[in-house]
């Protein structure tokens, strides 16, 4: 006689086999665990039966099964069940229902921790799978360190530590003062970003006052200063200050590199998923090519991020010259169909143009601009004609979709490229409410709009020259609803034409605009 309890058991697991019949599924226990994850690639959901996330949580894993038969079949789906088998699942670190572990050659590689729909797991599942075409050829990628391996900060105090600890890893460092405010009101969230990155970067920081020589060899002029470090390059940190940004900021940096793209398909996700994405096209005989553009491409830290394909197939899709061995694209907004920017390596191409190029188009052609942006847009090397709208939340929704519109006309009337006349135009907005002091002491924008998008002010900023416009070439104010007298207002600008520039500046108290990254939204 089965109990209440062992029969739910037995009626869930028929369930499960019925729903799933004819799809390659297999239920691991002790006594077969080992030797079936011992080869190939296996992703393992550890479930109770019993667990009410579980069940909610079952309709998906068996579409997934569903779709792995024909899209992902190199790969292994499988079950443990833990409320039989709690050994086993504690013995793979399972300490609730359901997880998920992606296992290769019988070793656990990384835990599940996206979205538990269906989407999302078959893109974590395809990152590991390798490619089963002659022309996709795989990036190799350097071995990742393991530094920050208790999870705290690191006090350094001199010259010979500071460039060992650098060496072995990546590095973000805070230069503070004790007697500082801004320090002391980032130290706890140091602590806590030091935890955070357990095992990916160490989270160092220098007391200035205490080794002011330490400081000044890195001309630390302003407190707190925070810099990310590699092996061959530091970059100022100049974005938000929230656990959440820092956090952001330096996993994605401690993850750059080239990243393999085994199937043209995934072209699509990484462009869908992300506001600009690089893809270098290379040939497979070039493993010096491949070694430039990883290191021209360190600076991005790994935003946005490249992808790399030996594929004949997107050579052709996207009109690679016949004489170029490698091509490097920019993919912009979501825009798979045609590449925002192109550099072909032609025999007489130098591969000192892949840096450069890299950081040019990093910028999507519109954005929101703040804290954690805007220097990354006003300071750009390529020195962009950028066009600012002050948004109220009564704004906001109408302000961004019409900014969508005006970008992609944009570029359609340039080429896919947003740049005329040499000039890169950008399109952005601003909380005028988070902003207001700035706005109008910088552009002498007021705060004051009743919901109307012809009411919203907006100005286009040279800071290459320290100037903005705010009238068209009609002389009146420049309104986004006129989308015709717009586009000429913004070509006129790109020539250099555009009458009445104005001083970008203070107006009344004494206010940089590069100061704009120390304040706190």
């Amino acid at each position: 006689m089965l109990f209440p309890r062992a029969l739910g058991e037995l009626l869930t697991t028929l369930t499960l086999v019925i729903s799933v019949a004819g799809v390659q599924l297999q239920e691991l226990k002790p006594n077969n665990f080992k030797d079936s994850t011992s080869k190939g690639l296996w992703f393992i959901e550890y479930h109770s039966p019993h667990g009410g996330h579980c069940r909610r949580f079952a309709p998906t894993w068996e579409k997934l099964v569903e779709a792995a038969e024909t899209e992902i079949p190199s790969v292994h789906l499988a079950q443990v069940n833990c409320a039989t088998y709690g050994d086993l699942c504690s013995a793979n670190g399972v300490r609730a229902w359901p997880t998920m572990y992606m296992h290769e050659n019988g070793k656990q590689l990384e835990e599940f921790n996206g979205k538990r729909e269906l989407d999302d797991l078959k893109n974590f599942i395809k990152q590991y799978v390798k490619p089963t075409k002659d022309f996709f050829v795989e990036v190799e990628e350097e071995d990742r360190p393991i530094v920050n391996s208790n999870g705290q900060v690191l006090s350094i105090s001199d010259a010979a530590s500071f460039t060992e600890t650098v060496k072995q890893g990546p590095t973000f460092v805070k230069f503070f003062a004790p007697w500082c405010g801004h320090c002391k009101k980032l130290a706890p969230i140091w602590v806590q970003l030091a935890h955070h990155l357990k095992n990916k970067v160490t989270v160092a920081e220098v007391d200035c006052e205490a080794h002011s020589e330490l400081c000044a060899a890195y001309k630390i002029q302003g407190y707190p200063t925070l810099i990310y470090f590699t092996r061959n390059l530091q970059i100022e940190y100049s974005g938000g200050r929230k656990l959440d940004q820092l956090r952001a900021f330096a996993e994605k940096a401690a993850e750059a590199g080239l990243y393999t793209l085994y199937t043209d398909s995934e072209l699509a996700d990484h462009v869908q998923k992300h506001d600009v994405v690089y893809l270098f096209l290379h040939s497979d005989t070039k493993g010096d090519i491949v070694k430039a553009a990883r290191e021209a491409s360190e600076p991005l830290l790994g935003s946005p991020p490249v992808y790399a394909s030996a594929s004949q197939d997107l050579f052709t899709r996207y009109s690679v010259p016949p004489s170029a061995t490698w091509a490097l694209l920019a993919f912009k907004d979501h825009d798979i169909g045609k590449s925002a920017g192109q550099l072909y390596g032609f025999p007489n191409t130098p591969l000192s143009e892949m840096s450069p190029w890299f950081m040019k188009h990093r910028i999507p052609s519109f954005l929101e601009l703040a804290s954690d942006s805007f220097q990354s847009v006003m300071n750009a090397p390529q020195q962009p004609l950028v066009l600012i709208a002050a948004v109220t939340g009564e704004t906001r929704g109408k302000v961004e979709a019409k900014l969508e519109q005006l970008a992609s006309v944009w570029k359609m009337r340039t080429g896919g490229t947003g740049e005329m006349n040499g000039r890169q135009v950008i399109f952005t907005w601003m909380d005028n409410e988070v902003w207001k002091d700035w706005l109008k002491n910088i552009y002498g924008i007021k705060h004051e709009d009743d919901g109307d998008l012809d009411d919203v002010r907006v100005v286009i900023a040279d800071h290459a020259r320290l100037v903005y416009y705010e009238e068209d070439v009609s002389g009146h104010k420049i309104k986004l609803a006129k989308s015709d007298t717009l586009f000429a207002t913004i070509e006129k600008a790109t020539a250099g034409e555009l009458h009445y520039p104005l001083p970008a500046g203070p107006k009344k108290p004494k206010l940089r605009s590069q100061d704009i990254n120390r304040s706190d939204i």
